[in-house]
């Protein structure tokens, strides 16, 4: 029977290495996302300090920042982007169930900071 794996140039054992499921990033990977978290989280205390910035934007700049931070570290440091996509989808299906929660509560309770609130 002939091998099916074709050998990749500078390969060792002669197959190419795929990760279907499972698998980590590179420390080089760990680290260049860590630098990118230091500099969004820097970026969303800066916007705390911009003076006159209409709430609408500043909660949505926030609100964009923080899913591009959870993004991150769900995927990289949590190996959800190596998992298969069954596995994302019992992950992002009920995180999607929580925020429509956590949004329904907060303007029940008028805690969110777009609603108008009578005085």
């Amino acid at each position: 029977m002939a091998d099916t794996h074709a050998a990749a140039p500078g390969s060792h054992g002669g197959h190419i290495e795929t990760h279907a499921g499972g698998g980590h990033a590179t420390v080089r990977t760990y680290i260049v996302v860590a630098v990118v978290l230091a500099i969004i989280t820097a970026m969303e205390v800066a916007t705390l300090y911009v003076p006159g910035i209409p709430s609408a934007l500043l909660v949505t700049s926030l609100l964009v920042m923080s899913a591009i931070k959870f993004a991150l570290v769900v995927g990289f440091f949590m190996h959800l982007k190596y998992d298969s996509n069954i596995m994302r989808s019992f992950f992002i299906g009920p995180l999607f169930i929580a925020i429509g929660i956590i949004l329904a509560l907060m303007a029940l309770f008028s805690a969110f900071i777009l609603l108008p609130r009578p005085h």
